[in-house]
């Protein structure tokens, strides 16, 4: 690979790059002028929604030939030299991914101005869509890891290309399937990124697609006597919120530490059935394996039901689960159906551990490569309705275990405080991934743009001067729009402290500190 040291235009890097980089297949290189609304109606639905008021940029994108049967498209959107922050930055992908992140690259572009990348993880598909590994092992491979390396080291030759130097620094900005590619960079490749921020990451495949399967189609199967409905949950999640909402000192809608609520739901005897009340708790119960009790995956927090209509256990598994069993652990070749019984799931999962198919299991402790270098940010709402928030602390655990003697606060710090990703009734404003325009409401933008409101910049912050998050103030909007201003703010506190009302103003975070409690 030969870089040059001098800066090119746009249009040169559809001939020039393939020239730098083996593999590569120019497929666009083109400037785009500011204000900018950018769409791609080829791109998968959900990647393919308009991104508006961009700052100018150069787009480029190619695809790279990972093997002799699989590739991976990427993009990088270089903004001008003159507004460029000398950084770059990579938005990662949800699901089971299958098309660049066009709406996250928006914000890193236009706000904080890196020279931004996102890949299509190696397939054209649906965040739902497993069958993807019908392509092949090779494919598979490249969503567990390889099409987000290559495109990392790719797009920052093109960018060392365009500009005529290097980034000085490189940032991962990702969540759910985007938190797993970003540890599984700093557990594969140390020296990929310098900062990384993964928030609610799906590390452990094998067993998150378990429990996803497991919690719906066994625990809460449609049709059966205790199958909890969108209704059932607002009921209990009511309750839950009466019995638990003042754990943290204040009333107010939130309950901060879920893992200290312990709900007794005999209240509801009579208005909702014996077996509904029993499966809500087997859904906030953890998964046991049967034969020797091992723990294979964490159950829901009580409070994440309450967000009723955005709660995950529905009776029909999301799609990632089933297909991951049918098309990579047992290798049907065709487009079907998934179905297991509590013990087939059981050794199904066991099989996965030890295939990893596609190597996509995220949940390597030994990170001190890493963190010897850089700085991982990790957040998890622990009402998360999607993935539970156990799965999170358990792997910051692991690795404190695993590193034992090596002080991995000085790198590594996990945040808390919303469902899954975005979203709730909290303070999840905070500056993390995802962000959208202003003129969308401006959902996850920092009230503020400084290090202490911003996860971004508290990461860059950390990474360049060495000084670490303490707190980050998050802030609610009012009808969640950031145009309508500030409806109240929270402190998320580096685990394992919790935000803990003070007096004063409930709804200012210096009414709230960070602190341990028992």
């Amino acid at each position: 690979m030969k870089l040059l040291n001098s800066s090119h235009s746009c249009s040169s890097l559809f001939q020039l790059a393939p020239l730098l980089l083996p593999n590569l297949t120019s497929h666009v290189a083109q400037d785009y002028p500011a204000g900018t609304t950018f769409t791609d109606p080829t791109n998968i639905p959900g990647y393919n929604t308009p991104v508006p008021n961009l700052s100018a940029f150069c787009r480029y994108g190619g695809e790279i030939k990972t093997s002799n049967s699989s590739k991976t498209r990427f993009e990088i959107w270089l903004p001008t030299a003159e507004e460029w922050n000398g950084r770059f930055a990579f938005v990662g992908n949800g699901g089971d991914a299958g098309g660049i992140n066009y709406p996250d690259m928006g914000i890193p572009l236009s706000k904080y101005h890196f020279a931004v990348a996102s890949t299509d993880a190696g397939h054209n598909g649906t965040g739902s869509d497993g069958s993807f590994a019908l392509l092949g092992d090779q494919v598979q491979i490249d969503f567990g890891w390889r099409a987000v390396h290559l495109s990392t080291v790719y797009a920052k030759a093109i960018a060392k290309a365009y500009y005529g130097s290097k980034p000085k620094y490189a940032y991962w900005l990702g969540c759910s399937s985007g938190g797993k590619q970003g540890l599984k960079e700093a557990q594969m490749f140390p020296d990929d990124y310098d900062g990384i921020l993964a928030g609610a990451a799906a590390q452990w495949w094998p067993h998150l697609n378990g429990w996803t399967y497991r919690v719906n189609a066994i625990t809460n199967p449609v049709n059966s006597a205790g199958h909890l409905t969108t209704e059932d949950y607002a009921t209990i999640g009511a309750l839950v919120l009466q019995q638990c909402d003042g754990l943290d000192g204040v009333e107010d809608g939130i309950i901060v530490n879920p893992r200290k609520c312990h709900p007794d739901l005999s209240p509801l005897e009579g208005q909702l059935s014996a077996a509904k009340l029993e499966t809500m708790k087997n859904v906030w119960a953890n998964w046991t394996a049967q034969d020797n009790g091992e723990l294979m995956f964490f159950g829901f927090e009580p409070g994440s039901e309450g967000y009723s209509d955005a709660f995950s256990v529905t009776g029909v598994p999301f799609g990632p689960a089933p297909d991951y069993f049918r098309y990579q652990v047992l290798n049907e070749t065709t487009v079907g159906n998934f179905s297991a019984n509590d013990t087939e799931l059981l050794r199904l999962t066991r099989i996965a551990d030890v295939t990893d198919p596609g190597q996509t299991n995220a949940i390597d402790p030994n990170i001190k490569d890493f963190l010897k270098r850089g700085k991982l940010m990790t957040f998890v709402g622990l009402s998360d309705t999607l993935i539970p928030s156990g799965s999170s602390l358990w792997y910051y655990e692991r690795v404190r275990t695993a590193l034992k003697g090596f002080d991995i606060s000085k790198s590594y710090r996990l945040f808390a405080g919303m469902p899954h990703c975005r979203s709730g009734n909290g303070a999840y404003n905070f500056g993390g991934p995802g962000q959208s325009d202003l003129s969308i409401n401006g959902s996850l933008q920092s009230s503020v743009f400084d290090a202490q409101h911003d996860a971004i910049l508290a990461l860059m912050q950390w990474t360049e001067k060495g000084v670490a998050p303490n707190e980050i103030i998050g802030s609610k909007y009012i009808n969640d729009n950031k145009n309508e201003g500030v409806k109240f703010e929270r402190k998320l506190c580096p685990y394992p402290q919790d935000g803990v009302y003070i007096g004063g103003d409930s709804n200012k975070a210096e009414s709230f500190t960070c602190k341990f409690v028992g």
